[in-house]
């Protein structure tokens, strides 16, 4: 099964974050891809347009991928395939 990270649902599946940045009041806000997807908003593609809560100016979204898990001895690395 193919997964479409242009999508917010295909985003969320993969355990992707939706940042939204506004440069008037120079602060970030992570969007909900969870509650995005649950109001029927999984298959919106790519770019999305935004606008701050605060003073409504239009915002800059980013993608940010998983972050890799940590243990006590450091960063976990993914297995390497032996031949």
């Amino acid at each position: 099964m193919e997964i479409d990270l242009g999508t917010l649902g295909g985003l969320h599946a993969r355990d992707h974050e939706l940042h939204a940045y506004c440069a008037r009041c120079d602060r970030w806000r992570v969007l909900d891809l969870g509650l995005l997807v649950t109001q029927g908003q999984g298959g919106r593609r790519l770019p999305l347009k935004v606008r701050c809560r605060a003073c409504g100016e239009p915002g800059v979204i980013q993608v940010r991928p998983p972050m890799p898990t940590r243990s006590s001895t450091g960063w976990i690395m993914p297995a390497i395939p032996v031949d």
